[in-house]
């Protein structure tokens, strides 16, 4: 008896290491890491040149945001534009982080400008948190996985000047960094959209089927009027469901490969909504780009290739 019980133990743990082992550290493609690259690169370049429509109002030293006030709120965090003095020194470094970004997302250097870059965006953030969002949450997120990540070795400059050098390289070529880097960006996405479910959970509004109503009718930012749903509470009632219970079912569902373009599908169908009633399109592309950690390399490639292939026939 305590044979076939040590002999069960033994299998279970060989079969837990096996499996901890394949799902952290098989090597994998970097097309999927680089793909989220190149487009968080370029969200990020947008919201840091925006910034430039009101760069002293909120960032300048005796701007709406002062220092000596935010420090105290932000006691344990870092930003290098608690340095600056003059107006000029702060458009000087807001365009050199500008540049920053630019490299980042068009692959150049990438393993430094990625460091870079999240020095940068932090360093935004950290310095006027009353500006920032939900979108930062999650390009924050995203910039300090691909830091981990060789997301430099495909659709950049880097992979562009290595092969004018003639090192191009291994189409084949895997690394074990790809696979942890992508892990930790799709269990770090189902636990934001988890935590999203909790806090909307947390008040009565959207248990009583209401709470696509309440952003409906929020009229500050909205890119589509929906108002004439009020005749339709079903479909309110529908669709706030249908979101809670996405939310809910994403973390489980997402990682099974039957479900899995299902869920994707329908993640496109909610943010697009979400972005429609409230307006707030960063966000909608932000959770776009990290979903596409569970698009496979094979088929970013493929769409790639599809897409190359488009613009030599046009």
């Amino acid at each position: 008896m305590m044979r076939h019980v040590t002999d069960y133990f033994s299998r279970l743990s060989q079969g837990f290491g096996e499996g901890w082992t394949r799902f952290w550290f098989t090597p994998g493609d970097p097309a999927t890491v680089s793909a989220i690259r190149l487009l968080a690169g370029v969200l990020l370049v947008y919201m840091h040149a925006t910034l430039m429509l009101d760069l002293e109002a909120f960032f300048a030293a005796d701007g709406l945001l002062p220092v000596g006030e935010i420090a105290i709120l932000e006691a344990n965090t870092f930003s290098y534009l608690n340095f600056l003095v003059s107006p000029a020194e702060l458009w000087i470094v807001h365009l050199l982080g500008l540049a920053v970004l630019i490299a980042f997302a068009a692959g150049l250097y990438t393993r430094f400008t990625g460091v870079l870059s999240l020095v940068v965006f932090l360093s935004t953030v950290h310095r006027a948190p009353m500006i920032t969002g939900r979108t930062e949450v999650v390009l924050a997120m995203l910039l300090l996985y691909l830091c981990l990540a060789p997301c430099g070795r495909r659709f950049s400059l880097d992979a562009w000047l290595a092969s004018r050098k003639g090192k191009r390289p291994d189409k084949a070529e895997l690394f074990t960094t790809a696979t942890i880097s992508t892990r930790l960006i799709q269990i770090h996405l189902c636990l934001l959209v988890l935590m999203m479910a909790f806090s909307q959970l947390s008040g009565e509004t959207w248990w009583s089927g209401d709470g696509i109503w309440f952003l409906i009718t929020r009229p500050q930012s909205r890119l589509i009027d929906l108002t004439g749903l009020e005749s339709s509470p079903f479909v309110v009632d529908f669709l706030s469901h249908l979101l809670i219970g996405f939310e809910l079912l994403f973390p489980i569902l997402i990682w099974s490969k039957l479900f899995r373009p299902l869920m994707l599908a329908l993640g496109v169908f909610i943010w697009s909504l979400l972005a429609l009633i409230t307006g707030d399109l960063t966000f909608t592309a932000a959770m776009l780009i990290a979903s596409l950690a569970f698009v496979g390399p094979e088929t970013v490639l493929d769409v790639a290739r599809s897409r190359r292939t488009r613009v030599a026939t046009a």
